[in-house]
C-alpha cells in the first residue's frame, strides 16, 4: 500500500479532542453516580508503517474504567485495530466481539485492609519488563507479553515478603484473543525489587500448558534490570530469557535484549536496542521519537537483523484522557499498569 494513504488519518488524529474526560457536561453526569464513584475514559491511537508489516493500527485502544472509593475498579478496553483489515485502512468485514474486547476485568484493592489487590477477568498477565521504548516496539523479536487471556491475579505490594517490593501471582488460560473462558493451564509469578531510586529489578517465571495447540508445555523465565540516571536524561535496560517449547522459536532456549534511551532538548528521545535469540535472530534497532505536543508523538526507526536484513518504519501515536507526557517524570519506564 502507498504510504500516502495514511496522510488523511494523520490529520484525523490531530483533530481528536484530548479533553473528553474533563468535559463539563461529562463531569455533571458523573456526579449523578455519587462522590464515591470515579469514571475515567482514556485511549490511544497508534498508526504505523514499516517495510516489514505495512500499515498497522496495533495497540490502539479505548478504555473505560469505573472506580468505587479507589477500592473496586471495573475496566473494559476495546481494540481499535480490530475494526480495520490487517495491513490496510479499510473496515473489516467480519467483526468479532471477543477479539474487539481486549480487556474486561474487575480489580479489588486492599483486600481485608491489607496491601493486596485481586484482578479477575480478561487481562494482561504480569510477566517481564515490557519496555516499550522503540517507536514501533511491537516489532521487537523478543516480545514475551501474555495478553488478552482470562485469568486470576493476586498482587502483593509494599514488601510483604521482605525481599521483594511487589509479587504478582497469576492463574490463567493460555488461549488468547477470544471471549470464552478456556482451560486454566497457565501460571506465572513476577517479583519486582527497587534496588535504589534509579534501579529496578524484575524476576519472572511462567508455565503455559498450551493445550489448545500442539506445541506442548511451555516454560519462560526472565530476569531484567532497568536503570535511570539521577537527572532522568539516560535510561538503560537489559533482560535475559530462558524458555522451552516457545511457539515462535522452537529451536531456541534463550535470548537477551538490551537497550538505552537518551532524552534530548526536552521533547526528543533517541533509542538504541539490541536483541539476540539463540539460533534465530540478531537484531539492532535505532529509533527517534519526537513529542509534538502533550498528547501527540511521532517516531521513526531502522532495524537490521540476519533474517529480514534492513527494515524501516514510522509511527504516530495520539493519547486522550490519559496522563500526558512529562519530561520531568522520574517514572518514565517504571510505570506499571
Amino acid at each position: 500500500m502507498n504510504i500516502k494513504a495514511i496522510i488523511p488519518l494523520l490529520a484525523l488524529l490531530t483533530a481528536l479532542n484530548p479533553t473528553l474526560a474533563q468535559d463539563q457536561s461529562f463531569e455533571e453526569d458523573l456526579k449523578l453516580l455519587g462522590n464515591d464513584f470515579n469514571l475515567e475514559v482514556e485511549g490511544e491511537t497508534n498508526l504505523s508503517y514499516s517495510t516489514a508489516s505495512k500499515v498497522q493500527f496495533h495497540h490502539s485502544y479505548v478504555s473505560l474504567s469505573l472506580d468505587w472509593q479507589n477500592k473496586i475498579r471495573t475496566t473494559i478496553t476495546t481494540r481499535l485495530d480490530h475494526i480495520f483489515k490487517e495491513q490496510g485502512i479499510r473496515f473489516a468485514k467480519h467483526f468479532n466481539l471477543g477479539t474487539f474486547i481486549k480487556e474486561a476485568f474487575i480489580e479489588i484493592k486492599e483486600v481485608n485492609g491489607a496491601p493486596v489487590a485481586v484482578v479477575v477477568g480478561k487481562q494482561p498477565i504480569p510477566f517481564g519488563q515490557n519496555v516499550e521504548a522503540m517507536p514501533l516496539f511491537q516489532n521487537s523479536p523478543l516480545d514475551q507479553s501474555i495478553e488478552e487471556v482470562f485469568g486470576f491475579t493476586v498482587d502483593l505490594q509494599e514488601g510483604i515478603f521482605g525481599v521483594f517490593d511487589q509479587v504478582e501471582l497469576s492463574l490463567f488460560e493460555t488461549e488468547s484473543g477470544d471471549f470464552e473462558i478456556g482451560r486454566m493451564d497457565g501460571v506465572s509469578v513476577r517479583m519486582s525489587k527497587l534496588l535504589t531510586d534509579q534501579f529496578l529489578m524484575t524476576l519472572s517465571h511462567a508455565q503455559l500448558g498450551n493445550t489448545h495447540t500442539d506445541t506442548g508445555h511451555e516454560k519462560r523465565t526472565s530476569i531484567g534490570l532497568i536503570g535511570e540516571s539521577t537527572d532522568g536524561v539516560l535510561v538503560g535496560w537489559i533482560e535475559g530469557f530462558i524458555f522451552s517449547n516457545n511457539p515462535k522459536y522452537q529451536n531456541s532456549n534463550y535470548g537477551v535484549t538490551l537497550g538505552a534511551l537518551m532524552k534530548l532538548n526536552g521533547t526528543t528521545d533517541v533509542i538504541v536496542e539490541y536483541s539476540y535469540i539463540e539460533k534465530e535472530i540478531k537484531e539492532t534497532g535505532i529509533g527517534l521519537k519526537k513529542h509534538l505536543s502533550d498528547n501527540l508523538q511521532a517516531g521513526i526507526e531502522v532495524r537490521y537483523n540476519n533474517r529480514d536484513k534492513l527494515t524501516f518504519g514510522i509511527g504516530v501515536s495520539y493519547q486522550f484522557g490519559a496522563p500526558v507526557y512529562n519530561d520531568e517524570d522520574d517514572d518514565y519506564l517504571f510505570d506499571e499498569e
